[in-house]
């Protein structure tokens, strides 16, 4: 065997043993700072500015039924055909008015409870050095529960405002 020869099965050995080791070094575990779990649905039952919101929705929704219910009342009142169709159509429109004002309300309201406790979650995730935070539906084994430091953190104002 040639110098050169053995020069390039040296150095085809040290590439298979780098590359061995280079492939050894990436399989390895790589030591996350973990990840944490909430019970979404005990954050929301228990943080109160989520509980209040549920209440502002739920009264909004009631004041579209009494408008309903005031508005049959009158439909039951009137005597023509043509009054009839007329008060209809002008209702249907109302509906709709309220309907979408509606919906955009409650739509905005989640949205900021949803904010507030990404926002304070995500604290606690860094505060904890945790990789993620998950919904604990998604979690089978193992994570770290943050559900009642997160709800305590909200109603103490350590939340967003």
């Amino acid at each position: 065997m040639t110098a050169t020869n053995k020069w390039k099965v040296k150095n085809e050995k040290w590439k298979i043993v780098t590359s061995f080791f280079i492939l050894l070094l990436y399989s390895l575990p790589s030591y996350a700072g973990g990840v944490g779990y909430i019970d979404y649905d005990k954050v929301i039952s228990e943080y109160l500015f989520a509980k209040s919101t549920q209440r502002e929705i739920e009264n909004k929704g009631i004041e579209i039924r009494k408008y309903l219910e005031q508005k049959e009342a009158e439909f039951k009142k009137l005597e023509t055909p043509l009054q009839k169709q007329k008060f209809e159509a002008s209702v249907q429109t109302e509906l709709k008015t309220r309907e979408q004002a509606f919906n955009d309300f409650k739509l905005k309201r989640e949205e900021a409870v949803y904010t507030r406790i990404h926002a304070v979650s995500e604290k606690i995730r860094v505060n904890k050095e945790l990789d993620a935070i998950l919904d604990a539906r998604s979690v089978f084994s193992g994570g770290v529960d943050i559900t009642d430091e997160l709800i305590k953190t909200l109603n103490t104002g350590g939340g967003i405002r």
